[in-house]
């Protein structure tokens, strides 16, 4: 697929981007890419119900889905920084004899290319915890294919597209707790920009210090969209591990 071929470039690409504008502004800059597998769960209405699919992280992983995601960080002393988060997932729900065996099966293929950014304000720093506020946008650009196989009624599909902003707010803390190892928490909520719902999401990451420039984490991220989509709901949930590293420049 053309666009995962573009994001895994541009996540191998950003160290030396990163490095780059370090030097030249003279900011810390942080770029941690990561590899998320989530498990998905969609509803979306339709002329005979709503639809609920779902496919678990074992289903992620068995399957060809995926989804990547990463964040780039800039600071320059003091206590405002700015944030950038990417997500993009690929993903595919299943139904078997939805709604009463009119239909044999129900796929959902759902792809989902998310960025937000932030401005960061400090409002405590010591040894053990460091806590900054959030606020800024979230983009989405949703695109849900909805196949419904013959069973007692013909075949039929649906197909959605929607791309939106909203306006976010959120925190972050980060527990040192010893000289390696930290634990990071980050949650955000937005919506009513753009005729959305709430949408909100939170990560909880613990890493480990390899070294002054590079970092590993591993956690746990839950993301959930509420939108009306061409005169139908649709909700949104992904929840699943990552795993990821840090390079501070």
């Amino acid at each position: 697929m053309v666009w995962s071929r573009r994001i895994i470039a541009a996540v191998t690409a950003l160290p030396l981007a990163g490095g780059a504008w370090a030097e030249d502004a003279r900011w810390d800059v942080i770029v941690s890419p990561y590899i998320w597998v989530p498990g998905a769960s969609t509803a979306v209405t339709t002329a005979f119900g709503t639809l609920e699919t779902d496919a678990s992280v074992g289903d992620v992983l068995s399957a060809t889905d995926f989804a990547l995601m990463g964040m780039v960080e800039a600071r320059q002393g003091g206590r405002w920084g700015v944030i950038g988060d990417f997500v993009y997932a690929d993903l595919s729900e299943r139904n078997d004899m939805p709604f009463g065996g009119l239909f044999s099966s129900a796929t959902v293929e759902t792809e989902l290319r998310i960025a937000s950014g932030y401005a960061a304000y400090r409002v405590h720093e010591d040894a053990g915890v460091t806590v900054d506020l959030l606020g800024g946008f979230r983009a989405i650009s949703a695109a849900l294919d909805v196949s419904l196989a013959p069973g007692g009624l013909p075949g039929q599909a649906i197909s959605l597209r929607d791309r939106w902003i909203d306006p976010v707010v959120g925190g972050r803390v980060r527990f040192e707790l010893d000289d390696r190892w930290f634990a990071t928490a980050i949650a955000d909520v937005g919506g009513s920009g753009g005729g959305s719902a709430p949408t909100w999401q939170a990560v909880a990451t613990v890493g480990y210090q390899i070294n002054d420039r590079w970092s590993m984490q591993g956690g746990w991220r839950h993301l959930s969209i509420d939108r009306t989509m061409g005169g139908r709901d649709v909700e949104i949930d992904l929840s699943g591990p990552l795993l990821g590293f840090t390079a501070r420049f």
